[in-house]
């Protein structure tokens, strides 16, 4: 008898169980509310104003005024000869491989 009852509680929740999952499956009428809402989206973004854009001409005048303009002589520093960067590079590597053989690097 016991048997009889758990037999017909189960059958009575997979009815239940098939009459909510066919609600369920009927539920996509929302996918149509939310193309409502996009259209009135749509609507809304036309109506916004829109920034004004710079014209080319306005956007080079508003660079050169940002930037500093270079001096008229040549005042760059002046870049040390290939010999004397060579020697500092032979240096450096010396002081490297100096760390690596007391194992600090």
């Amino acid at each position: 008898e016991k048997l009889k009852l758990q037999k017909e509680y189960s059958r009575q929740i997979k009815e239940y169980n098939m009459k909510n999952l066919t609600v369920v499956q009927r539920l996509p009428a929302k996918a149509q509310v939310s193309s409502v809402s996009r259209q009135k989206a749509l609507e809304y973004a036309k109506k916004i104003p829109r920034p004004k854009t710079l014209i080319a001409k306005q956007w080079e005048q508003e660079v050169k005024e940002a930037l500093p303009q270079a001096p008229a002589g040549p005042r760059l520093p002046k870049i040390p000869s290939l010999e004397s960067l060579w020697s500092r590079h032979e240096k450096e590597k010396e002081a490297v491989a100096a760390f690596e053989a007391l194992h600090i690097l």
